[in-house]
């Protein structure tokens, strides 16, 4: 089937997408993720007029990644382009380490690192990426030469999440030769990466089997992108019914615990199943990802075969409690993390499970408060203050991993805990703890 599209049409069909992608309006800010590629320089272009006809305004976070001697001259490059049409751009240095091997995964871990932080102290929820039909098709055959299920052969979102950070990707279904005739058409040059030819690279290789798998009879980059479309559909279907049994299924407690019955997946498919269970470990874990092997393992040994009684996985912690099975968090090696609170914020994200929030943002929040995990030192500090019922209900490794505000070694909050005031506790009623178990669910009540 002919593309559709023309790069008349483009701006129409940005619009469309973007329409879609923000049911709810757009935004008054936007970020957007600019390499100086085709890809996000027709991006660029074609979200700075959809922004100027909608009142928002658009900032462009450009990585200077210091893998190339050029690279530092290709972000100024960037910039001066941008800029040039009028869209302000912010250019964000990688300072390292470099590492030696999987350095395109590493590069990309920290150009997202780096954009969420510049995001969030722009006070920006939202940022855009390229990504475009070649690269949705890369990531379907990369992902199918691992053994990825359903879930990873779904491929890209057009909605995704980094943090509190929502990530748009409106490109998805539009060819990069489309894209490029787009800039030509608007007299725009781009900046070619020389690493997406090194056959060194996975993806690099990936394209060029792409390129072959066009050549057998009947194939083409759009019947392959219909599969793409349907695996999606599959995937979001399952997501639908998981989510209707998660409601019916699992007790999520404010104090960042999920439990489901024992029984609760039997008469689940193994698919279904499976997706029910990454969601309570997720929901309990931070939202780290599972690899499918263990998870398929876990749902054999304890759900299937009833031979286990505790696993641990990705962050959490799952175990038999009764007639029910308990999910938390597990704080492995390195603990749980210590975040600084900006007195330029509101709202925080702990450890991905808690949202944090000032209830008194109109007066100055002194320096030199952190949210960290209560740990055994915050239970002793609390024992005589702490609501007595509260603290009993709660087994230890739950009550170990609950948020709450310190300065100088000292907590001076835990409203989860406390629900009376004192005067060692001084800030305990200006904060509010949220437990945000399913986060990444289309049901905000889940």
């Amino acid at each position: 089937m002919p593309d559709p599209l023309t790069v008349s049409r483009l701006p129409d069909y940005f619009s469309e997408t973007m329409q879609a992608l923000l049911p709810e309006g757009p935004p008054g800010r936007l970020a957007l993720a600019v390499s100086g590629g085709s890809d996000s320089m027709a991006l660029a272009l074609l979200t700075k007029d959809w922004a100027e006809r909608n009142g928002i305004a658009l900032t462009a976070l450009s990585v200077n990644h210091g893998l190339r001697a050029s690279a530092a001259d290709e972000a100024k490059q960037v910039k001066q382009w941008l800029e040039g049409r009028g869209l302000p751009t912010h250019i964000l240095d990688w300072a390292g380490p470099h590492p030696k091997t999987g350095i395109q995964e590493a590069a990309r871990n920290a150009r997202y690192h780096l954009m969420e932080e510049a995001c969030e102290e722009a006070g920006i929820g939202d940022l855009l990426l390229g990504h475009q039909l070649e690269d949705q098709l890369e990531t379907l055959l990369m992902r199918l030469s691992k053994g990825s299920g359903l879930d990873g052969l779904a491929a890209m979102q057009g909605v995704g999440d980094l943090g509190r950070l929502r990530l748009l990707r409106p490109l998805l279904s539009v060819r990069r030769q489309l894209l490029r005739d787009y800039l030509q058409a608007k007299d725009q040059v781009w900046i070619d990466d020389p690493s997406n030819e090194n056959p060194l690279y996975t993806r690099t290789r990936v394209g060029a089997v792409l390129t072959e798998m066009q050549q057998l009879p009947g194939s083409s980059m759009e019947a392959i992108a219909l599969s793409l479309a349907r695996l999606q559909r599959a995937s979001n279907g399952l997501d639908d019914l998981a989510q209707q049994k998660i409601q019916s299924l699992c007790e999520v407690s404010l104090f960042g615990f999920i439990r489901m019955r024992e029984d609760a997946l039997d008469d689940c498919p193994d698919e279904l199943a499976l997706r029910i269970l990454s969601a309570a470990l997720r929901g309990a874990g931070g939202g780290q990802r599972i690899k499918m092997t263990a998870l398929e393992q876990i749902l054999q040994r304890l759900f299937r075969e009833r031979t286990g009684k505790s696993a641990t996985l990705s962050g959490a912690q799952i175990q038999k409690s009764g007639k029910s099975w308990l999910f938390c968090r597990e704080p492995g090696r390195a603990g749980l993390p210590m975040l600084a609170l900006a007195p330029v914020q509101r709202e925080w994200i702990w450890d991905n499970r808690f949202v944090v929030i000032d209830t008194m943002p109109e007066t100055t929040l002194p320096g030199g408060l952190s949210v960290g995990a209560l740990g055994v030192e915050g239970g002793r500090q609390l024992r005589k203050y702490a609501d007595s019922e509260i603290i009993s209900a709660l087994p230890a490794k739950v009550r170990h991993c609950l948020p709450a505000i310190w300065s100088d070694g000292k907590i001076v909050a835990a409203p989860l805990l406390l629900t009376g005031e004192s005067a060692d506790f001084s800030l305990n009623r200006r904060f509010a703890m949220e437990f945000r178990a399913f986060y990444w669910m289309k049901e905000s009540n889940l």
